[in-house]
């Protein structure tokens, strides 16, 4: 990272300095590289549906505001600040946002740091389009670019602006737009599949498509590694487009779907299966609330991916992967898949779940988070109390590759957690590692301690604080808030 100090001003010698003194003379490269991990968002901020959503806001202000406070502290941090052209490449646009504060940003940012803008439309904002016009006279060098708007307007036009442009270092979009006027609807490209960017982004890796804007604001999906299609809006896409998205993206990697894609009514073909190729694709994740659950069978059956490894599935009701479940060939159709998330659901039925793990043999991470305080239904057929056998088992027992299970338990849960662990380690299929939400260590009392104690010897026992980030290796997300 190259800092450029003014002549006149260097870092002065350190040597005799009070340790107290030591922070105004910290080599220039070192501080510029300090201002930037302050800037990032850590893995605590995963973790933010355990505290006051005012303390998280005022946190991740703090992040975005990270260049000002340190420029504040002296005139050599401030030097240093401004010379590192990078720190201010971040750009958020909300409420009260003033133009002269977005032009010191992009003057401190240099010519060619390339820039990443966040606007929040959702508020009013004095002199938006002077503020539009100015991140689009730069448009060249973005990087990053998300809006959040809850209506797209003829009157001030954000998103269309995109329609015949190139973004020659873009590399992440996201886009969430609520609505749109009906004097834009006219005009909108509905027939074309590629409408915005249609000049080019060849860079453009990570697309979030969220509200109408997978309908009227889609871009080149080629480079496409990492998809977001998100609340529909009450406006379905259908099979044919869906398939059409998906396999548009021939380096498609992480698929993310959350909400319905086409209503109870439309028509899903019934020889579909491994219709939708899907060659790269290593991590999905799956949401569909309502009345067309039945669709989480239906992608499943239609995709075909070989390479997939990690899925994640949320609100899913008790018999609505029952097609995929029960399809023939169903336990090799994923040959590479080893992590499985329930989210906010677990299966009440012992028979299904059996079902489930039947279907996905080869299963080696397992989570479940649920809402309930019942015990996860896999504890009751590992520990061997449960009628329920696992179809293709040599034990008619669950997952024998398993070593990692995470998990939300109570107090009372330990007993039957314990017998399942030595249930594993007497048939040759122990468990590893446990990783436990929603017991302390000051709830246990005495009748457990032994319990809690000998679990700890036996396994690796770790807090489960939140789920992985996704995709799994990814920067912080904000806007990924649906699957938390």
């Amino acid at each position: 990272m190259s800092v450029v100090l003014p002549l006149n001003l260097e870092a002065p010698c350190s040597s005799g300095l009070q340790t107290r003194d030591y922070v105004s003379h910290i080599p220039a490269e070192l501080l510029s590289t300090i201002f930037h991990f302050a800037q990032c968002p850590s893995a605590v901020d995963d973790r933010r549906s355990e505290e006051e959503d005012e303390d998280f806001a005022r946190r991740c202000a703090l992040h975005s505001q990270v260049a000002v406070l340190v420029s504040h502290v002296s005139g050599y941090w401030r030097a240093v600040a401004l010379a590192t052209c990078t720190l201010w490449r971040h750009i958020d646009i909300g409420r009260n946002e003033s133009v002269e504060k977005i032009r010191a940003y992009l003057a401190r940012s240099g010519p060619s740091t390339t820039l990443r803008f966040r606007l929040d439309l959702r508020w009013e904002i004095p002199a938006l389009t002077e503020i539009v016009d100015l991140v689009f006279e730069h448009l060249d060098r973005w990087e990053r670019f998300t809006i959040h708007s809850n209506i797209e307007t003829m009157d001030i036009p954000v998103v269309s602006r995109l329609y015949d442009a190139s973004a020659p270092a873009l590399e992440q979009l996201g886009l969430c737009i609520h609505d749109i006027d009906s004097e834009n609807l006219k005009r909108v490209r509905r027939a074309d599949f590629e409408q915005i960017l249609t000049r080019g982004c060849p860079r453009l890796t990570v697309v979030r498509l969220r509200g109408l804007s997978m309908h009227f604001f889609r871009p080149p999906l080629t480079s496409i590694t990492t998809l977001y299609l998100e609340q529909t809006r009450g406006l379905f896409i259908g099979f044919e487009c869906f398939k059409h998205l998906l396999t548009a993206a021939p380096a498609l990697a992480h698929l993310s779907i959350h909400d319905a894609i086409l209503d109870e009514h439309d028509f899903w073909p019934t020889d579909s299966v491994d219709s939708i190729p899907l060659p790269s694709l290593i991590s999905l994740r799956i949401a569909i609330p309502g009345l067309v659950q039945h669709i989480f069978s239906d992608i499943l059956i239609s995709i075909s991916a070989p390479k997939l490894q990690s899925l994640v599935l949320k609100d899913l009701g008790e018999f609505y992967l029952d097609r995929f479940l029960q399809l023939p060939g169903a336990s090799s159709k994923f040959p590479a898949l080893r992590a499985l998330t329930f989210c906010d659901f677990d299966y009440q039925s012992h028979e299904r779940l059996a079902l489930m793990c039947a279907a996905l043999p080869s299963i080696t991470d397992f989570t479940c988070i649920h809402t309930t305080t019942d015990a996860p239904t896999l504890l009751f057929l590992m520990a061997g109390q449960s009628k329920a056998s696992v179809a293709g088992s040599p034990t008619d027992d669950p997952w024998q590759r398993l070593r990692t299970f995470s998990t939300n338990l109570d107090v009372d849960d330990l007993e039957l957690l314990r017998t399942a662990v030595e249930r594993r380690q007497r048939i040759g299929f122990p468990l590893r590692v446990l990783r436990i939400s929603g017991i302390d260590e000051e709830d246990i009392g005495e009748e457990e301690e032994e319990t809690w104690k000998w679990l700890g010897e036996e396994l690796t026992v770790d807090r489960f604080e939140a789920l992985e980030r996704w995709p799994p290796g990814s920067d912080f997300d904000p806007d990924d808030t649906l699957f938390t």
